[in-house]
């Protein structure tokens, strides 16, 4: 999977901590899943003639188009494309590295469609509590865009200073996941996504609590 941000490739020795273990863990069983899952799909681009960057910026376009969905209520359908669009973010940083075509520019461009995919998301999610004059979860859905800017930027700027930054347990993969899975199931009840999003508010900002910790103890003591 892709990394979340990152800051050039030249950086000093990791410092290890024991949460950076744990969120590496996280990270890489995602990592084999997406390895083993969407190899053919690698295959299939790679015989379209498809670069890594054409596939990034076909996941940021689904993404916004999901967005959208969310905005006019048609959470359904927004869930099929909110997924689509996450398992192109999964296959470009695959299919760069299994191509050979890993570039410095690649690497901006699928941390910046990143971060934009994110924005737009949480937007959508933003109006479409707006238009039910539901202010609270239009507010936590704000909280998460700046909470998932924040937690990225700690590990990219972690990572420049050094140490790894990947403590926590809502990294991006993780959040995609559960918040993937809340739009699926929101038919059920509405709660299904209020509740999910409250629930990745919380946990998102112990990750970045943690992740300063993390970042505090491996350069200051």
């Amino acid at each position: 999977m892709p990394a979340e941000d990152t800051t050039g490739s030249n950086r000093p020795s990791y410092v290890e901590t024991p949460e950076t273990e744990r969120g590496e863990r996280i990270d890489e069983a995602l990592r084999w899943f997406a390895d083993f899952a969407f190899s053919p799909i690698i295959w299939i681009f790679s015989k379209l003639r498809m670069s890594p960057n054409m596939v990034t910026l076909m996941g940021v376009a689904i993404a916004m188009l999901s967005a959208f969905l969310i905005s006019i209520e048609k959470i359904p359908l927004a869930a099929v494309f909110f997924a689509l669009s996450g398992i192109l973010d999964l296959i470009d940083g695959f299919m760069a590295k299994k191509l050979g075509k890993v570039t410095p520019f690649g690497s901006f461009l699928d941390s910046f469609s990143d971060r934009l995919s994110d924005c737009v998301i949480f937007i959508g999610l933003f109006i479409y509590y707006v238009r039910l004059a539901d202010g609270i979860f239009a507010g936590v859905a704000l909280c998460l865009l700046v909470l998932s800017f924040l937690t990225s930027y700690s590990r990219s700027k972690a990572e420049a200073l050094g140490v790894k930054g990947k403590a926590g347990l809502m990294a991006r993969g993780p959040r995609l996941l559960l918040l993937g899975a809340a739009l699926f199931f929101n038919g059920f009840s509405p709660w299904v996504l209020k509740g999910t999003m409250a629930l990745l508010a919380a946990l998102t900002l112990e990750t970045l609590v943690e992740r300063i910790f993390s970042v505090w103890r491996a350069l200051e003591t």
